[in-house]
């Protein structure tokens, strides 16, 4: 089996897409796959995918996610609920014929989150039940409010800058079903879940509410070596989850469907080799996080 992918956008050398895809290659012993970098800008999106019919699939960042889901809708390409929802597309892929496009980070936030939940101590009933607080209000927010949803999460309560700039995830919110509210980043409610999908430079320093009980989960979705935000959060006793969970999640998700769409043209003799699907996406995460040389938040399952 062999897939052939890269990954998209600009600037794209700081990228670990090839560093995550390249390492579940080799503990799959996908030799002949390959997976390579294009600085791309949102006017070139639409050429480049049409002069390279023979990829698998590709990884997309910045200034990409909008124009793939904007294109999706042009070309009639299948856009599955995340990338409809949040208006972004990390990833596309050819499958069974067609163009599929998807939004995993909603889902890399779930499998970086959930194994917390179900290992640590339960905050339902305390304060911040079925509530989360999300800084920021951008499109990793929106993935952010999705997450949430899938969650079991009821009320999310945004932190920004500028209220008005959070008209977009306070109207998804309505569609999805959850009710919302808006803040300034000084201070920060008693939740179950926070998540700062601000970047590193831009991290806050807020009051965090005495009432947060101890069981709550802090992400920050910024991959920096230090994250004072995590910190803060370690200090009050709550569980810091660092972004390089978000980020290897998300690339296993991917990873997925990729190779799904790669099993589809490859003879049924050689993805009998491939090990069960369980097995399968606990490798690629293992070999992912091994990469990075960091703790599997897997480990906590």
């Amino acid at each position: 089996m062999r897939i052939l992918a890269a990954v998209l956008g600009s600037p794209i050398a700081h990228s670990k897409s090839p560093l995550l895809h390249r390492a579940a290659f080799a503990a799959l012993n996908l030799e002949s796959s390959e997976y390579f970098r294009y600085e791309l800008g949102a006017d070139e999106l639409e050429g480049f995918l049409d002069s390279h019919p023979d990829h698998t699939g590709f990884s997309l960042t910045m200034p990409l996610k909008d124009r793939l889901v904007t294109l999706a809708a042009e070309r009639g390409w299948n856009l599955d609920e995340t990338a409809t929802l949040t208006a972004a597309g990390n990833t596309l892929v050819r499958y069974r014929g067609e163009v599929q496009v998807a939004n995993t980070d909603v889902e890399g936030i779930v499998r970086a989150i959930a194994p917390h939940r179900e290992s640590g101590p339960a905050v339902a009933g305390g304060a911040g039940a079925g509530r989360a607080t999300i800084l920021g209000a951008g499109a990793t927010a929106a993935s952010a409010l999705v997450a949430c949803r899938d969650l079991g999460i009821a009320h999310v309560d945004f932190r920004v800058r500028s209220p008005d700039r959070a008209r977009r995830v306070l109207d998804l919110a309505e569609r999805i079903g959850l009710t919302a509210s808006v803040g300034d980043l000084t201070w920060i409610g008693p939740s179950e879940i926070v998540v700062s999908t601000l970047p590193a430079e831009a991290a806050p320093d807020p009051i965090w509410d005495d009432s947060f009980a101890r069981g709550a989960i802090v992400l920050d979705v910024a991959y920096a070596a230090d994250s004072t935000f995590l910190a803060a959060a370690a200090a009050r006793g709550l569980r810091p989850v660092a972004g390089t969970a978000m980020l290897v999640e998300q690339a296993v998700a991917q990873f997925e469907m990729f190779l799904a769409a790669a099993s589809e043209v490859d003879n049924l003799s050689t993805s009998k080799t491939l090990p069960a699907a369980d097995d399968l996406s606990g490798r690629v995460a293992a070999a992912m996080y091994a990469a990075l040389e960091v703790p599997s938040v897997r480990a906590q399952d």
